[in-house]
Parts: structure tokens; sequence; C-alpha cells
């Protein structure tokens, strides 16, 4: 029998009709401004409805006028005895306490050296190993700092360049799957202030894909609603560079996911059919920008399907893909992820979706944990069935 869950494992339903209730809207009148019925949003706060897509959540939150990230329950906190420890102090510190312009008064290790520790951090993040990227990035990124501030031509260039991948990928992608959200956008924002004094557009661009998926794109943030026009800015300048076109196809993939979140699947697939052709031009390349190629891209396309509601044509497209062709356990963990979405959509039973769901986390265990949409699928799925496996999930989750 399940036990008792704390306040930040409670249902999205709950959270729905504390926030109603708060507001003092009735279900009628909050139905009718997300353009549902009273009946599906009384199951939606009675756990009898599980609330598959952002674009709903985010249409409740603005009903609402809450953040999605309060609907979604915020950051999961571990329960294991030997969980791993994740030291997030020293990031903390160099994130809040200085920027490319104002650095620390430390002394500075040479940019070659400093070029390594973040292309050391790059691995971990790729095997998920987040105590290494934890542990190598505070001192790589405030020694960056000092670089950018104090060197000049292109010393001061390599710096800010790093700093865009440190900051706006490593730092806010980990911080982001260990549920620190906040940090998370701080991250984005030293990387996209690294990227500004750069004065290159595309460098702009990709800190600016980084700033637009630190938060959750149910919350419909700014960052990411504007990287339709961001793409549009970058595009005259990418030329036959093969970093410009990855940059400008993940920034068509985020314009991609900003459309599905507003709704509008023809802009969606619009931008996901030019991402693809793209991705098909360059093919597959380990060292690419957030791993943009045809892998990533069906991943992407997957996802984008799920929210739209299609999951037979997310399976479809998630059997495209070779996983091996993804060199990141985070983003083979994304696809399993997304393919159990879409299996729970389309009713497969709980244990076709829990074996998705635990070779995801064998992946990347902190990324399943903490996401807020697939907190609510194991907890639906663990008031209506039952299991060893899924228990088992449910309680590295913190759910029981």
């Amino acid at each position: 029998m399940a036990g008792p869950v704390d306040d930040g494992a409670r249902r999205i339903g709950e959270n729905v009709r504390a926030a109603r209730r708060a507001s003092g809207k009735s279900l009628e009148a909050t139905a009718g401004l997300v353009g549902r019925s009273k009946a599906w949003l009384s199951k939606v706060e009675n756990g009898r409805t599980r609330l598959e897509r952002r674009s709903d959540i985010a249409a409740l939150a603005r009903a609402l006028e809450v953040s999605a990230d309060y609907l979604m329950g915020g950051p999961t906190p571990e329960v294991q005895p030997e969980r791993r420890e994740y030291n997030l102090t020293g990031l903390q510190r160099v994130l809040l306490d200085y920027s490319p312009d104002d650095p620390p008064d430390v002394g500075a290790r040479p940019i070659e050296f400093l070029r390594s520790e973040v292309d050391t951090a790059d691995m971990a993040l790729r095997v998920a190993d987040y105590a290494t990227v934890a542990r190598i990035l505070p001192d790589a990124i405030g020694e960056l700092f000092v670089h950018a501030a104090a060197a000049d031509g292109p010393g001061r260039d390599e710096a800010l360049r790093l700093l865009v991948r440190a900051c706006g990928s490593d730092a806010t992608c980990t911080l982001r799957h260990l549920g620190e959200i906040n940090l998370a956008w701080i991250a984005g924002e030293r990387g996209q202030q690294a990227a500004d004094m750069l004065g290159d557009p595309v460098w702009r661009g990709a800190a600016a894909y980084g700033r637009a998926h630190a938060r959750s794109s149910a919350n419909r943030p700014r960052a990411l609603m504007l990287t339709p026009k961001i793409a549009d800015e970058v595009e005259p300048h990418i030329g036959d560079d093969m970093f410009g076109r990855q940059v400008y196809g993940m920034l068509q993939l985020s314009s991609a996911l900003a459309c599905q979140v507003d709704g509008d699947d023809q802009g969606a697939a619009a931008h996901a059919t030019e991402a693809a052709r793209l991705a098909e031009g360059l093919g597959e390349d380990s060292d690419a920008f957030e791993l943009f190629g045809p892998a990533n891209t069906g991943v992407w396309r997957t996802s984008l399907a799920v929210e739209s509601g299609q999951p037979g044509e997310a399976l479809s497209f998630a059997d495209s893909v070779e996983p091996r062709a993804l060199s990141s356990k985070n983003r083979r963990a994304a696809l399993l992820l997304e393919r159990a979405r879409a299996r729970a959509m389309l009713g497969h039973s709980s244990e076709e979706v829990s074996r998705e769901l635990r070779q995801a986390e064998r992946l990347s265990p902190q990324q399943v944990h903490n996401h807020p949409l697939v907190r609510e699928l194991v907890a639906d799925m663990l008031n209506r069935a039952g299991g060893r496996d899924l228990r088992g999930l449910a309680w590295r989750m913190n759910l029981i």
C-alpha cells in the first residue's frame, strides 16, 4: 500500500485544485478559460485524468495565474541512503556572485587547460555523471570569467566561447536534470552574457538555445517563445559553417516546441520538418552542437508528437531513431521517456510503460526522477496498477 507523500510529491491535479480554490474560480469558469469541459477539469483535479501535455498545463497556469512549476510540483528530493551526493555550492557561488564582466579575484589557469576542463565536463554530462560536472565547472567558470574580463583579442574570445559551453550548455542541463531550475536559469543568463560580449550572432544563438531550455517549456518562458525570432536572426550568418548550421538546426527544434506549447501544430510541424531537412544534410556528428543530427532530431520529433496528442506517430518517430547514434545517455533516456509517455497515452500495459521508464532510469536516473510529467505518469500508474518494478521506481522517485 502506498504510504503518505509530502507536498513536493502531490499530483498535478491536486495542485490545480489548490490553485483554483485559492483564486476563487469555479470549476466551470476555469474550464472555460482553458477551452475544456467542467467534467474534464474535475477528473484532472481528482486524479482520474492525467495531464499529459505541456500545452494543457501552460493553459491552466495562465488561467489560474500561477507558474507551471507550481502546478508540476517542483524538484524531487532523493531518498536513497546510498545516493550519490551532488555538491552544488560551488556552482551556486560562482553563478550568483560573479559574471563575465565581474570576475572573482583568483588566479586563472591557461585557456588551453580550461578548454580541456570544459571538454571533460561535456563528456561527463553525456554519461549523466553530474558529480564530475559539478566538481569541475565552478573553478573553470570562475577562471574563464577572469580571462573574459582581463584578456584581449583571441584569448578573450576563446574564454567567452568556452563560457557559452560551460554555462549555457553543461551547467544549465546538469542543474535542470537535478531539479535546480532557478540556478539553471542563472547559468543560462551567464552564458547569454558571454555571447553578448563576444558579439557573434551564431554564438548568441547557441547561448539563446541554452537559456530557452533552462526552465520547463510548460511555463512558456519568454526565452523559449522567442526562439523562432532568434532562428531568423541567426540564419543569414550561418553560411557554410558546420557549427552555425547545427545551432540553427537546434533553434528550429526549439521553435517547434515553442509553437507546440502555444497550440500551433502547423507551425511546430514546419519547424520540425526544416530541422529534419538540415539534419539529414549534415549527418551524424558526435561533436555536434547539442548533438544535432538525424537521431537527436528524431528524439525531438517523438516528443513533439506526444505533445500534439499523436502517440502513434510518436512511436513511429521513435522506432526510426538509432539509439547508438546518440552519443549521450541523457538523449537516449529522453527517447525512452517519450516512448513511455506515448505508450501510456495509447493505453498500453503498465508493464510495457514501466519497462521503458526503468531503461531510461538506468541511463540517466536524475533526469527521470526530476521530470514532472514522468512523475505524474508514475503516480497515475501506481494508482491504477501496481507491481514490484513500478513500486520500486515510485519509491526511488519519492512518490511512496
